[in-house]
């Protein structure tokens, strides 16, 4: 379980910090503001302006909490403490990126968005963090990652066996060989001068979030797919990907081509 490190003054603070860490699967610990004993925490809370001016050129993040003044190079959170704020900080610090999304004054009721994706696939786990940031409007941490782990799935084979024609057998055959990653290079590479593009259409309401992708490949045999992943080795198959989405989502449909899938995840 990650730690978070807290020195608070404002009790109602800190209780409701507690609360929402432990349902994000974070584990609170009261410390004092020494580095020696923040060396184990990937985040330091505190309302204490000292402390918080103390460790923010550290290698520890800080979080100055405060009803109304800031602080410079720390992340700042108000009190009376925001749930919504604090989801986007952990999902800031889990991915590197110090922009933060939420606005504190507004939050959406829904979020429709359509995207155009290209076949660099070397960049997905970045473009899947910042298409889906605003999922922490709706759901908590752990579930969000179990969605971007489902959605990977989905767009990794969008773009290897759809755009890029990567036909399963080519695949297992490289990753045997140990030569899949230059493979892939070689076909991303090769694949710059065309205009084929996954597209990608976003839902997501406090109660669904629902992803319809469609790539512009031949398309495949989904049954026989999920088949040969239940049977085979999952490494060989388009079916692997579909197994895995169907762990993390409620709903995972195909056309009769192959070529289009919407997933959808109930929220509870």
């Amino acid at each position: 379980m990650k730690k978070i490190a807290c020195f608070m003054q404002n009790i109602n603070f800190y209780h409701s910090l507690s609360a929402a860490a432990e349902e994000e699967g974070f584990e609170i610990q009261n410390t004092d503001s020494s580095l020696e004993e923040l060396s184990d925490y990937m985040l330091f809370v505190t309302d204490d302006s000292l402390a918080a001016e103390k460790i923010k050129f550290s290698d520890i993040p800080v979080a100055f909490a405060s009803q109304s003044g800031k602080l410079q190079n720390v992340f700042n959170l108000k009190i009376p403490f925001d749930k919504i704020q604090f989801r986007s900080l952990l999902d800031q610090l889990m991915h590197g990126v110090s922009d933060d999304l939420y606005p504190r004054i507004s939050w959406p009721e829904f979020i429709k968005k359509s995207y155009l994706i290209g076949n660099d696939i070397f960049k997905l786990d970045k473009i899947i963090f910042f298409i889906t940031r605003e999922l922490i409007f709706f759901t908590g941490i752990s579930e969000i990652q179990k969605i971007r782990i489902g959605l990977s799935e989905m767009l990794a084979n969008a773009v290897e066996h759809g755009n890029l024609g990567i036909s399963a057998e080519e695949k297992f055959r490289h990753t045997e060989a140990g030569t899949y990653e230059d493979f892939l290079k070689s076909r991303v590479e090769n694949s710059k001068g065309c205009d084929c593009r996954v597209r990608l259409e976003i839902y997501m309401d406090k109660k669904t979030v629902e992803f319809i992708i469609e790539d512009e490949g031949l398309g495949f045999d989904v049954e026989n797919a999920e088949l040969q992943a239940k049977d085979d080795d999952l490494l060989k198959l388009h079916g692997r990907g579909i197994m895995l989405t169907k762990i993390y989502f409620d709903s995972v449909e195909y056309n009769k081509k192959g070529n289009k899938v919407v997933i959808r995840k109930f929220l509870s």
